[in-house]
């Protein structure tokens, strides 16, 4: 909710006045559309929008004494109702901050109506954190009917569109179903009112009485499910069921195993989707199948060193969590490419894990404007698979792939079918000058292995080589916000453990990283799997 407030805070704090001020605007001049996209932090999906009614905003305020806030109230334009107590409120703050606080409820009917809001108010509360007070904020709703299927699939509507289950119960007193989500943007939470009282669908919303521990034992159990794929991907399972379902004997005796202790795996992995069980033989979902290693995009070397080279290092998370230094030199002795030089196999089974996240390249060259003619420049371009993808979709640009000397050998053999427009050069981003006179420059999953400070060298020095004008292209797994996705921060992680200074970094980071280096973000391009092409402009 962001709108001009004038008037006085009176004896509320300014920053609470202005709040509660933004909360009165917005509730009085916002339509139900408006108010569900301020939650959702994007266009409300049309299906929700028939069987919703915007009824108030909610904002929770410090003040010395309650009538404070009444008169505030009061002189927006509101009349407020008796002030009564929140025991909800107050027991969340409690849980957060361990400090008992009295909160009341104020209601009041914003001017020409019907619509409210609604605070919590909070008394002697001023030393309650921003985030403290922002999370009790919500916009509430009702729901138009009160039929448990129209809501049960409502409810699915809003999920699909990002939002988060976030508890409920039932209002005695008002007779309401109160279902809680949580937002990522705009306002914290949502609330969603449901006349009658509809105990399958709050069950269902809420969850089983142990949810919480068993989300728990699901995030802790985490490596059993990281071995598991690992074993079976390290025997090869997957490609003994290409041809169609086998039993556990059969299974057992091509992979060398156990049979009773592999079918307890199996059944373990079914569960979580890997493989269909039908009495005792196994055949492949398509979850399974991406651990063939005929498969398209297959997962098999990823499942196989996230389960084996990369689950050791993970091991010593906490050394990296309390020194900053890498997880993977502490377990191994030296930084991760030295280890990949000395150890062949490790090399060539890393060298596959990466091909397998690459399959959304193919996607690259459809989100770039690229020009009729003229020419790209891909720094980096490893072995030139992107490069040659971009060449393909663009018949009219020729190409330059720039990289290191005992790189670009295999790049020259996959941009063989394009030579008569391909040109590769030898050199460092680091130390060497980059190919000049590109109309469009490519750095693909680059930055995210360096910090700050390497990152600009490696900026300026493609700048250097730019006109103004030109267009740089990032392909990286930005961390976006009001967005949490799971991937980019869980890579972050990953990054943290498994090099000595990269990051995955959020599109802000990324908008002060190109700006201190003479570019504008102009877009972000979203790619599968929380992938993104970043679009920059080389400026003055």
């Amino acid at each position: 909710m962001s709108v001009t407030v004038t008037g006085a805070p009176g004896a509320l704090e300014e920053r609470d006045f202005r709040r509660v001020a933004e909360c009165v605007s917005f509730t009085r001049g916002t339509s139900t559309a408006d108010a569900l996209a301020a939650v959702l932090g994007h266009e409300p999906p049309a299906a929700a929008l028939p069987h919703l009614e915007f009824l108030h905003a909610a904002v929770l305020v410090a003040a010395s004494r309650v009538p404070d806030a009444v008169g505030a109230l009061a002189g927006l334009g509101v009349a407020a109702r008796e002030p009564v107590p929140s025991v909800v409120v107050r027991d969340r703050l409690r849980r957060r901050t361990g400090q008992d606080f009295d909160v009341r409820i104020v209601r009041g009917e914003v001017e020409g109506g019907p619509r409210e809001v609604e605070l919590f108010v909070v008394a002697g509360g001023s030393a309650l954190s921003a985030a403290d007070r922002e999370a009790e904020s919500h916009l509430a709703f009702r729901a138009t009917s009160d039929d448990d299927v129209l809501v049960r699939g409502l409810c699915e509507v809003l999920l699909d569109a990002g939002l988060a289950a976030d508890g409920g119960g039932h209002n005695d007193h008002e007779d309401m179903t109160v279902l809680y989500f949580r937002g990522v943007a705009g306002a914290a939470r949502m609330e969603l009112k449901v006349p009658g009282h509809h105990p399958r669908l709050l069950a269902r919303h809420v969850g089983p009485p142990d949810r919480p521990r068993r989300e728990m034992l699901d995030l802790m159990t985490g490596a059993w499910r990281t071995s598991a794929v690992a074993v079976v991907a390290e025997l090869g399972v997957a490609d003994l069921l290409a041809d169609g379902p086998r039993n556990t004997a059969d299974l057992a005796e091509r992979t060398g195993t156990r049979e009773d202790n592999l079918r307890r795996l199996m059944a373990y992995l079914a569960v979580l989707g890997a493989f269909h069980r039908d009495g005792d033989e196994w055949s492949l979902t398509d979850v399974g199948a991406m651990l063939r290693s005929d498969a398209a995009g297959s997962q098999r070397d990823l499942a196989r060193i996230y389960g084996g080279l990369f689950y050791r290092s993970f091991g010593a998370l906490e050394h990296t969590v309390r020194t900053g230094g890498s997880a993977f030199s502490h377990v191994y002795g030296v930084q991760p490419f030295e280890h990949f030089a000395a150890h062949p196999a490790d090399a060539r089974l890393f060298e596959g894990a990466m091909a397998a996240g690459t399959a959304f390249l193919e996607l690259v060259p459809g989100v770039l404007d690229l020009p009729a003619g003229g020419t790209v420049v891909d720094v980096a371009g490893g072995d030139g698979r992107l490069l040659g993808l971009v060449l393909t979709a663009a018949p009219g640009l020729r190409g330059v792939l720039f990289d290191r000397p005992h790189v670009v050998g295999a790049a020259a053999d996959v941009l063989a079918g394009h030579a008569e427009r391909a040109t590769v050069v030898a050199g460092d981003f680091f130390h060497d000058p980059v190919p000049a006179g590109g109309d469009v420059y490519l750095l693909s999953r680059i930055l995210h292995d360096w910090d700050d400070e390497r990152c600009s060298v490696i900026l300026r020095n493609v700048r250097a080589a730019m006109a103004e004008g030109a267009t740089l292209a990032l392909v990286e797994r930005p961390i976006q916000a009001g967005r949490p996705a799971v991937l980019p921060l869980a890579f972050s992680v990953h990054m943290m453990v498994n090099t000595v200074q990269g990051r995955e970094r959020t599109t802000d980071e990324f908008r002060t990283l190109l700006s201190a280096n003479g570019f504008t973000l102009e877009d972000v391009r979203e790619l599968p799997l929380d992938m993104a092409v970043l679009v920059a402009r080389a400026t003055v």
